[in-house]
């Protein structure tokens, strides 16, 4: 039962941070891409000691189950990060493990050598769309009247120049929302619990979030899902994973296959309080800078290269 211990002390100690790109790495936890057929997690913030060392340990979560990994070896690597739209290249650590266990990989999370995965009552579960006309007609006026109020509060900004966005606040009706996924997922503390990822417009503006509902009403505020690489949630996959099994997930987005100009990682944490963004990444390929300014954070001295490790 040592690694469920690890976990509870990774996950359930202290918030996260809603601004999770600006912490990188944060308690050990990084976005995994596949990159020219090896499994890697990109150095975008280096800390000493380094959890990209060789012989560090991940426990990487994937689309079809989790399993431990081991850092190969690092080489440098191109795809993690762009600077005035030409790619850096960065050091990456090569993770060599199970991969058929796994599936496509999401998150890799930075674990001691002790940590185990025998005795587990982790919980992993592939969730589907479940959206329909009855989702619509239980959720449309609670989305409806938080908008609003998001909009009143300055949540939901909009262009100043926007006439017609100012008009919109005196009736809710003329917010145009879809809901572009939703699935039940078990929460503790909740009978009935729902998240989903609402895409909402206010005239020129737009916004896109993912939210837990309860019983026709939303639980939490919006946690927020800019789209700046994809264009639609429909080029997401959505899996949860509960380390003890208890109804405490954390539910990951991520890209089904790598698309035209970007990959991307999502990763909230949904309690009976809500869902908070822990992570987001892109690992941009078409140079387009992503999520972030992160790459302006990473060393200008491009990484020795080694050589590849053999796909496992």
């Amino acid at each position: 039962m040592r690694g469920l211990t690890v976990l509870a002390l990774i996950f359930f100690t202290a918030p996260l941070r809603v601004r999770a790109q600006e912490d990188y790495g944060n308690k050990g936890i990084f976005p995994v891409y596949e990159v020219a057929g090896q499994w890697v997690v990109f150095d975008k913030k280096p800390v000493k000691p380094s959890p990209m060392a060789a012989g560090n340990r991940f426990l990487v979560i994937g689309s079809e189950g989790a399993q431990i990994f081991n850092v190969a070896r690092t080489s440098g690597t191109y795809g993690g990060a762009c600077n005035g739209n030409k790619p850096l290249r960065l050091r990456a650590a090569l993770l060599k493990g199970p991969r058929s266990a796994v599936g496509r990989p999401i998150i890799g999370i930075h674990v001691p050598e002790r940590f185990t995965l025998k005795g587990s009552r982790a919980v992993y579960k592939q969730l589907h769309n479940t959206v329909n006309d009855q989702t619509y007609a239980t959720l449309l006026p609670a989305l409806s009247e938080a908008n609003q109020s998001d909009m009143q509060s300055g949540l939901f900004p909009t262009k100043p120049d926007d006439e017609k966005a100012r008009a919109i606040w005196k009736d809710p009706k003329n917010i145009q929302s879809t809901i572009d996924f939703g699935a039940s997922l078990p929460i503790q503390g909740l009978s009935d619990a729902f998240v989903l990822v609402e895409n909402s417009a206010i005239s020129a503006s737009e916004r896109r979030c993912l939210r837990l509902a309860s019983g026709g009403k939303l639980i939490g505020r919006c946690a927020d899902m800019p789209r700046a690489l994809l264009a639609e949630t429909s080029a997401l996959e959505f899996v949860s994973y509960d380390p003890s099994g208890s109804g405490n997930p954390f539910l990951l987005a991520f890209t089904k296959s790598t698309p035209l100009w970007g990959d991307e990682r999502w990763g909230f944490r949904v309690r009976a309080s809500g869902a908070q963004l822990f992570l987001k990444d892109a690992m941009d390929i078409g140079c387009r800078e992503g999520f972030s300014k992160m790459s302006e954070e990473a060393p200008s001295a491009p990484a020795e290269p080694v050589a590849p490790v053999p796909a496992p």
